[in-house]
This record gives structure tokens, C-alpha cells and sequence, in this order.
């Protein structure tokens, strides 16, 4: 299986394939590692992460900082519109634990993901 990747501004863009970054903060490390869907405004777009730290979803364009986004899966959620935020340390963890997606996008972007991970945008939920 290969992950999805576009090129945009400058930036190379995988297909958000992480676990759960708030179950890792709650000390919950066997989660399994997903795919990621965009649900502001009920848009279900397939969600990218770039080099430069930013989300964007496919479907509406929206882009932001992965720090200010908010997580539902069923591991941690009651409910389906339950959408919980997360440290910066779990964001790390999640992505450069994330197999499939080091290996494809490899170390340089990992690296640059983790520097920008420092930067701050706007807002949205997953």
C-alpha cells in the first residue's frame, strides 16, 4: 500500500496515516494506525500533512497547523461529534511513529515536520 502525496506551494503533502495523537496522550499506545477525515461542516475530505507542519484537507483546501486541530476516534471518543485536542509531544509520537509514512515520505521530511511543528495557524477538527 502506498500513501497518496501532493506537492503544493512548496511543500510535500502524505496522506494523514497516524494514530490516535490523543489516545497517546492518555497513555493509550495500542491504538491502530488510521486514516484521517476532515468533519468540519459534515466535509469528510481526506486529510494531508505537509513538511510544514500544516493539515490540509483535499476536499475543501482548508490548511492549518497540526497543533490546533482536534481529534475524534473511536478509541477515545463517546461520541461521534466528541473532538479532543493534543500535545505537541503526542503530534511528534504519532507521526514519526507512523511507519508506512516515514518510510514513504522518509527522514528529511520527518525532520522538517518536527521543526515546524513549533509554528502555530489557524483551526479545524478531524
Amino acid at each position: 500500500m502506498s500513501l497518496r502525496k501532493i506537492h503544493e506551494n512548496g511543500h510535500t503533502y502524505f496522506r494523514l496515516y497516524i494514530r490516535c495523537p490523543v489516545c497517546l496522550d492518555r497513555g493509550k499506545k495500542d491504538v491502530p494506525v488510521r486514516y484521517w477525515t476532515h468533519y468540519d461542516n459534515n466535509c469528510h475530505g481526506d486529510i494531508y500533512i505537509g513538511d510544514d507542519a500544516n493539515f490540509k484537507c483535499i476536499k475543501c483546501g482548508l490548511v492549518s497547523h497540526v497543533e490546533n486541530w482536534k481529534y475524534s476516534c473511536p478509541d477515545h471518543s463517546g461520541s461521534s461529534d466528541e473532538f479532543v485536542g493534543a500535545s505537541a509531544a503526542a503530534l511528534a509520537e504519532a507521526v514519526s511513529t507512523a511507519g508506512q509514512l516515514v518510510t514513504e515520505a522518509g527522514l528529511e521530511w520527518l525532520q522538517k515536520v518536527l521543526e515546524n511543528l513549533k509554528r502555530r495557524g489557524a483551526c479545524g477538527t478531524l
